[in-house]
């Protein structure tokens, strides 16, 4: 019994341990951050409490500790140096424009004001008085405005702005008796000393300097990136094979943490530019500089890419051989009809069984470089060897691993490593293209499985080129460090000053990170742990999107193409060339108009900017007002009417987040640390004990730093901590205000009732944001950057024949809106937690919640596959594209359209809150129609020597013009010699060409698309719902299986049976029949998942088919009974006309061949069968008779 009950208490002490971890994480780093943050402020509280020194800080002392808390040390160097660089600009234009206030204010008490106090200026010189607090007011008015208008415009000037505004109001409070020395000394002493007092600290306990840390950022980021290569080629190559067959030392990882990687990889990423942006700000002395590692961190970005489309890859072939007992739980339960799922697995198989060697080689040469890559790094940066990680997955490997540098030989042989690397990505080209010859299948006939192959295997040689470029670059970075050891150790190493370098630095330096910059709260500002994933959690607020960037990025137009500029242009004759050189005379008018038209369209993209610039204004006038009248300004000051601002513009956020939530903690944090400040001069017995009066503020700092750089409430810790030092400080420095410690601490209690009540006041009445709109904005803007993103990628839509596929400007705006879209993802899935907070009358958020989870999932994975297809289409073009655009461009353009209009739809659904149309046709069968329409093409240019195409040795001259020049100088010289006698490319040759492998790999992506946005629309009916057809044919869910059932066996289907799955027709090898089989497959794949296209409801205890499946019942036939219908199935959304093509409507006489030439066999309306059939049931009949 006594042990049982010493296991309970164990078990809860345990889990008592981990929520505490969870929620206060803390390692060694952060300690070692708050014990520094600590002592800086404990100083300076010290200093506050000396005599000698407080004399030294002017009439303001308690600036002192306040400073210390807001530039604190607790980070890296060039974290707390960019912190002092902000505080001190904005000192310096804070007290420029608080001495120029005063001095107008001064100037209308006239020569009086050196010598009546403010309350005997009040008794003898009233409207004077009253007119230079009227002065003070507007200058506080402009500064108000100006401190909000720059926090919206970007939070990384919250350190710039914030300073600003407490030397002028502070200033303002001050009697209008004191000069301008006296006010410059008050406040740039302090400040100046506490900005010193913080470098100090951190360069003397534990400094931690940013390049240093970037070495160590990148070898963590190269270690995501190993782990993830291996893993997705393995899982690729040995998913279906035995424990025998598995070339590998280790089973494949699972589906799930295989899909983890690719969030991990882009963080990671992500943190190296941040610290990388992070060095401009130190002075380092090593033997390299910081910038050398730049090249190679901005070659992660394409390699993440790459990585990406390996992991897709890997989803499909899971799909379509994977087995069951590895899917350990999926990230998201996403529920789409894969066209990969009818492919032929046997085929595929076959074909990787011919390729395992192949891959295995390269993978292997592949690997060991990525290991040599961190090696070299890890030397020349000086990071520890025991953060490189070992890939022992290979058995037979001879690469030795190294444990420390002294392992490490002087001269090592990077160069081999790279020709290695080249030579086997060589081999494996030859290999894979003799491989697929010999297997004797058709290649011209695209399908799945050349489109899931492809797809691996470019993103794979890509990856390879990526790593060989980063080798290089690592290569010289090695050559340089070396040539520098050798100089020596005093000789050797250098002073590395890159702030301001350049242009680039100075916009990094005013605008913030080149990559991050507008997702950086103030709070993460403020804190200084960027990119630490380890320290902190998610925030409490969100920034807001710009309300530019939509216009800047959704509004781009794309000009029609009809040959060149200079075809197009009309002759110019001598005569008028004359006269055009003219100036033209413009009326004042258009002036003046165009002016009009500038200011509205700069207030409307600064809507924001205004929105809180205003916000601020009000909440803080409204909660300072008193200062500027003459009759309660001695009132207000007696009262401590400056904590009261403080806490207001303390409250106030221009990012989004739970208001209610974020004033709570707050106020919290105001009332404990002025409750802890009493405590301590308490504990002091009435300041007669100083020593233990400091020791005991030491105990309420630590867990305000605690808060201050361990959790995401950081406004609420800082109101914390410097509450302890402001009441304490109140009640114990010579003051005109005198009072006692209670009445101190009643004082702080009121600045956050009032302060802070106004503050939440102000934000939830005056121009409120709601982060469910919010939410709703962000998704219909992902999907507007999805369409623009398809509409830049897909080139050529008009018939455009010999052009680059996708030139570098065409990247460069896909580029831009892709990253666009992925922070409006981060933003969206931020605001999902956050409009958990928001009060709601329209019932419960959780299952709205689940549906926005997989909205925000699938807009992404649509995001990766357009990123990937579009970097592999830059670089290697596209075969179809290029050389049969002229036949296939009609095809092209109704996928292209297929998308665009549903992606629209979709998107004016999530603004406008309205349900969705009636008929919403995926791309899916257009798409299928395209396919077809290449393999004709490809026939029909080869139709002559397809029965002569034999097995026969593998020559090279089938790759592309535009290869490396590393292979290049391996295999020119046969290249030349077999051009002279081959002058057409077999067919073969052709279809495994580069540029078709990359359009075979955008054929699968494209797939993936179609099928994702088909999932988009079904969730996209849960939350706005649909116009259905309520009546008629139409109104009837007349699937392909309900339709089959119900003329062989309506009542077992309605009882649940399970109806066969359809098994999708293969194209045949004939010409003449690819398009009707073909559409006719399509159309089965379609329709197929009717029980995945319930948007009814989102939840699984409705659609179980247990007992009696009511969704699949038609319309009419479940209005006779209704009484045992749950309310959601009586609201059914969904309607036949999102899946059916609109020639089914058509009458038979009026039908007429389409795109893809369809079969006219397909409706022949003289069919054997029964004619009392509805029209479209006799043509699935007859389909079902011809399969069979």
């Amino acid at each position: 019994m006594a042990t049982s009950k010493k296991t309970a208490k164990t078990g809860r002490l345990k889990r008592l341990i981990k929520l505490w971890k969870h929620y206060f994480p803390c390692d060694k780093v952060l300690a070692k951050r708050i014990g520094k943050s600590t002592v800086n402020s404990t100083v300076a509280l010290i200093f506050c409490l000396i005599p000698k020194v407080r004399d030294r800080l002017g009439t303001e002392p308690a600036m002192l500790p306040l400073i210390s808390v807001m530039v604190h040390p607790g980070r890296r160097v060039s974290g707390t140096i960019q912190g002092a660089i902000y505080c001190m600009t904005g000192l310096v234009f804070g007290l420029a424009y608080a001495i120029f206030g005063r001095f107008l204010a001064q100037r209308c008490l006239g020569h009086s004001w050196k010598y009546l106090s403010e309350l005997e200026q009040y008794a003898v010189h009233y409207k004077r008085f009253e007119a230079g607090l009227a002065i003070l007011a507007v200058f506080e008015t402009l500064m108000l405005f100006f401190h909000g208008w720059m926090r919206s415009v970007s939070h990384h000037y919250f350190g710039i702005v914030f300073p600003l505004f407490l030397v002028v109001h502070f200033a303002f409070m001050a009697p209008l008796t004191e000069d301008s020395g006296v006010i410059a000394n008050s406040f740039s002493t302090p400040f100046y000393l506490g900005i010193a007092m913080s470098i100090f600290w951190n360069l003397v306990l534990f400094p931690e300097f940013g390049s240093t840390f970037l070495g160590d950022t990148t070898i963590d980021t190269f270690n995501v990136i190993h782990k993830a290569i291996d893993a997705s080629i393995s899982f690729f190559i040995s998913i279906d094979c035995l424990d025998e067959d598995n070339p590998y030392g280790k089973p494949p990882i699972s589906l799930s943490k295989l899909l983890k990687m690719k969030t991990e990889i882009s963080d990671k990423v992500g943190n190296c530019l941040l610290v990388l942006d992070e060095c401009i700000y130190e002075i380092s002395y090593s033997y390299l500089s910081p910038t050398q590692l730049k090249p190679i961190i901005d070659l992660l970005k394409p390699l993440n890419l790459y990585i990406n489309g390996l992991i897709n890859a890997c989803q499909l072939d899971f799909i379509l051989l994977g087995r069951q007992q590895n899917r350990e739980g999926d990230i998201m339960d996403v529920r789409t009809d894969k066209e990969i799922a009818y492919a032929d697995a046997k085929k595929l198989i076959k074909i990787l069984k011919r390729l395992k060697a192949p891959v295995y080689g390269l993978h292997k040469s592949l690997s060991e470089s990525i290991y040599i890559t961190k090696i070299i790094l890890s030397y020349a940066y000086d990071v520890d060897f025991s953060r490189v990680n070992f890939n022992d997955m290979f058995p037979h490997s001879d690469l030795p691993k190294f444990n420390s540098k002294k392992e490490f030989p002087n001269d090592y042989d990077v160069e081999g490593h790279i020709t290695g690397l080249t030579e086997a990505l060589v081999e494996f080209d030859l290999a894979f293209r003799e491989e697929m010859i010999n297997l004797e299948i058709d290649l011209l006939n695209p399908d799945d499985e050349m489109f899931l192959l492809s797809s691996f295997l470019m993103n794979f040689k890509e990856s390879a080129n990526s790593v060989i470029t980063i080798l290089n670059n690592a290569k010289e970075i090695y050559a340089s460090r070396k040539e520098r050891e050798s100089k020596g150790w005093l000789r050797g190493k250098s002073f590395w000053f890159t702030f301001l370098s350049n242009y680039q630095s100075f916009k990094i330096w005013f605008k913030g990170s080149r990559s991050r910059a507008n997702f950086i709260t103030e709070n993460e500002s403020l804190k200084g742990a960027l990119n630490d994933d380890n320290i902190g959690g998610p925030s409490e607020m969100v920034v807001r999107r710009p309300s530019q960037e939509e216009n800047q990025i959704l509004s781009q137009t794309m000009k029609p193409h009809s040959g060149s500029s200079e075809d197009n242009e009309l002759p110019i004759s001598t005569r008028d060339s004359s006269t055009s050189s003219k100036k033209v005379h413009k009326e004042p008018s258009y002036y003046l108009t165009k002016l009009l038209l500038s200011m509205d369209k700069f207030c409307r993209d600064s809507k924001a900017h205004f929105r809180f610039g205003f916000q601020v204004t009000i909440a803080l006038m409204l909660a300072s007002f008193p200062m500027f009248m003459p009759k309660t300004r001695h009132w207000y000051i007696e009262y401590r009417g400056t904590w009261i601002g403080f806490v207001c513009i303390l409250c106030l956020e221009p990012s989004v987040g739970g208001t209610f939530w974020v004033f709570f903690l707050r106020a919290v944090g105001v009332i404990a640390g002025a409750a802890w400040g009493y405590l301590s001069y308490v504990a002091g017995v009435h300041q007669t004990n100083p020593y233990l009066e400091t020791i005991i503020t030491i105990f309420g700092a630590v867990p305000g730093f605690i808060f201050y750089l361990g959790t995401p409430y950081v406004k609420a810790a800082i109101i914390q901590i410097i509450s302890i030092y402001i009441v304490l400080l109140a009640a114990t420095l010579p003051s005109p205000i005198k009072s006692s410690i209670l009445t101190s601490f009643a004082k702080r209690c009121l600045a956050v009732g009032y302060g802070g009540g106004i503050a939440l006041i102000v934000q939830v009445l005056f121009f409120p944001i709601k982060a469910r709109d919010q939410l709703n904005e962000e998704i219909a803007f992902v999907c507007g950057c999805i369409t623009e993103m398809e509409l830049l990628y897909a080139s050529g839509l008009e018939d455009e024949s010999g052009k680059e596929s996708m030139t570098d400007a065409r990247y460069k705006k896909f580029t831009n809106i892709s990253q666009s879209a992925k922070s409006a993802l981060a933003r969206a899935n931020a605001y999902k937690g956050l409009t958990r907070q928001e009060p709601r009358l329209k019932g419960e958020y959780t299952e709205l919640e689940n549906v926005f989870t997989q909205i925000i999932f699938v807009q992404r994975q649509i995001v990766d596959r357009m990123d990937n297809v579009a970097l592999l289409r830059k670089q290697y073009g596209s075969g179809v594209l290029e050389e049969l655009n002229n036949v296939v461009h009609p095809y092209r353009r109704q996928v292209v359209g297929g998308i665009s209009c549903l992606m629209r739809a979709i998107q004016e659904a999530f603004l406008t809150k309205t349900p969705l149309p009636q008929f919403l046709p995926s791309a899916r069968i257009a798409h299928r129609r395209l396919i077809n329409m290449v393999g004709r093409a490809l026939h029909n240019r080869y139709k002559s020597r397809l029965d002569q195409l034999k097995p026969r040795p593998i020559t090279d001259k089938f790759r592309d013009e535009d290869n490396s020049d590393i292979e290049e100088e391996l295999m020119i010289n046969s290249r030349n010699e077999r051009s002279k006698a081959h002058n057409t490319l077999s067919p073969h040759e052709y279809a495994l060409k580069e540029r078709f492998l990359s359009w075979n790999a955008s054929s699968a992506a494209t797939e993936e698309v179609i099928e994702y946005v088909e999932e988009l629309v079904d969730l996209t009916k849960i939350l706005v719902g649909i116009n259905e057809f309520k009546y008629g044919f139409l109104s009837r869910p007349l699937y392909e299986d309900w339709a089959a059932e119900a003329v062989t066996g309506f009542d077992d289907f309605v009882k649940g049976a399970e109806p066969k799955k359809p098994v999708r027709a293969r194209m045949p090898a004939g010409v003449e029949t690819l398009t009707s089989e073909d559409e006719a497959s399509s159309s089965e794949s379609t329709v197929s998942t009717a029980e995945v296209e319930q948007p009814v409801a989102f939840n699984s205890k409705y659609t179980d088919n247990n007992a009696l499946n009511l969704a699949r019942i038609a319309s009419h036939k479940a209005g006779r009974n209704s009484e045992g219908l749950p309310e959601k199935f009586k609201k059914r959304t969904y309607s036949i006309g999102s899946y059916t093509d609109s020639v089914d409507h058509m009458s038979g006489l009026s039908k007429k061949k389409t795109l893809g030439d369809a079969d006219s066999s397909y409706y022949d309306e003289d069919d054997d069968s029964d004619d009392e059939l509805p029209l479209a049931l006799k043509k699935i009949m007859s389909h079902q008779a011809r399969k069979q």
